[in-house]
């Protein structure tokens, strides 16, 4: 049975300012996971959890304790076209620390009003109000019927909400749902290598995926809850709504997932910038680590210029599996390969259907651009491919040219 994987190429009116580049880490950026839950068919849960490691503390006097003080603040659309503000609300709170300041997550919820029948888009900002900052993020709600993922959350058999579908074998989850009644689920397990995303001037279309699942088991709600241990690395499809084969997508990776597992996978890593005869010879080394060692050093030409150069490759890797993965790790996709080679857009902006990068000074002629388009599969949210053009190929030899010879394209 062959599923259909359709593009949809939209282009309404930014869901967001493009001044709020998602993808560009600062040094004053709250790391927020954010997920939303449907708790009824007009209210929805915004979960969230921020690391403290970027908040500034202080003190108002000597004698008082350091805090950070944290805002989260969401407004409600009814899509990326729409100026109109449905729903908006906040949360303030505030951690109380020594002067040696322990880095933990800080948790909370809020509650938005949205009915059962249709999509939002909710803008999310993260204040650092001591230091005056705001880290911006948007989630896209699926609310259209009972049966979306986002009806469905995990938790750890402590009760701690998993914020990504990204689990390893051997985990073992909760998923409870108040809105879906439903008693018995299939689950279509998929064990799949994809390939790395093509270069950005290659003419090759993308396969579509062909839904056959390599096995099927059941799992059925015991005083309403559904148990599951992850048996094996792939990925695991919760079937809800059999028609349309939509559900819940979760995701086995190894243990060291988003980081990289060992030589061999750094070796691959580096596909985007090495030949066909250098990749080969790597793979084939004898000893991986000293390979790849001399690789680096032979594009930094110094043992301090090759540790750097190594340093920003494997971060970007990290990076764009924490941002891009769903059931391929981040760093393969088509925006994953664009993040890894030329760092994050300096601009990037983001609509329903598609989002477009950067590179320059947005106005000028000669700023580089990538147009990605939302693939609508039932697996993911998170799945998008790269419009492909001829005239991207001066650029992308310029970007692989600079990693050979030791500088960035852009080093951003």
């Amino acid at each position: 049975m062959g599923l259909a994987l359709f593009n949809n190429c939209a282009s309404p009116k930014p869901a967001y300012s493009s001044k709020e580049n998602l993808y560009k880490k600062t040094s004053s950026e709250i790391n927020t996971k954010i997920l939303a839950y449907h708790i009824t068919d007009s209210i929805t849960q915004l979960h969230f959890t921020l690391s403290n490691e970027n908040l500034l503390y202080k003190r108002p006097d000597t004698s008082a304790s350091f805090y950070g003080a944290v805002k989260v603040k969401y407004l409600l659309y009814t899509n990326a076209k729409s100026k109109q503000i449905l729903d908006s609300n906040s949360i303030t709170f505030f951690d109380k620390q020594t002067e040696n300041v322990i880095i933990k997550n800080l948790k909370g919820s809020l509650y938005a009003k949205c009915k059962t029948g249709q999509n939002y888009v909710c803008d999310i900002f993260v204040y650092d109000l001591n230091k005056k900052t705001k880290t911006p993020y948007v989630i896209e709600i699926d609310k259209t019927s009972h049966n979306t993922r986002q009806s469905f959350l995990l938790q750890k058999n402590n009760g701690s909400i998993i914020y990504d579908y990204n689990l390893v074998a051997g985990d073992s989850i909760i998923i409870k749902s108040f809105m879906n009644t439903e008693t018995d689920f299939r689950v279509d397990y998929f064990k799949r290598e994809f390939p790395i995303a093509l270069p950005p001037f290659s003419v090759t279309e993308r396969d579509a995926f062909a839904y056959k699942p390599d096995s099927t088991f059941m799992i059925t709600k015991k005083m309403g809850l559904l148990k599951l241990v992850i048996p094996e690395k792939g990925f695991y499809h919760i079937i809800t709504e059999k028609e349309k084969k939509s559900g819940l997508t979760l995701y086995s990776f190894d243990v060291t997932f988003p980081g990289i597992k060992d030589e061999t996978e750094m070796i691959k890593c580096i596909r985007y910038i090495t030949t066909n005869q250098e990749y080969k010879d790597l793979l084939s080394a004898e000893n991986k680590k000293s390979a790849i060692d001399q690789f680096w050093l032979e594009k930094g030409g110094s043992n301090e210029r090759a540790k750097e150069l190594l340093r920003k490759y494997y971060s970007r890797v990290q990076q764009a599996n924490k941002l891009f993965t769903s059931f391929q790790p981040g760093w393969q996709t088509d925006r994953g390969m664009i993040y890894v080679v030329y760092g994050p857009p300096t601009t990037m902006l983001k609509y329903a259907k598609n989002e477009t990068w950067v590179y320059g000074n947005e106005i000028q002629p000669n700023s580089i651009r990538f147009t990605f388009l939302k693939v609508i599969n039932p697996f993911t949210d998170n799945d998008f491919t790269l419009e492909r053009s001829e005239l991207h190929k001066y650029f992308w030899h310029q970007a692989v040219t600079g990693w050979k010879e030791g500088h960035l394209f852009l080093d951003n």
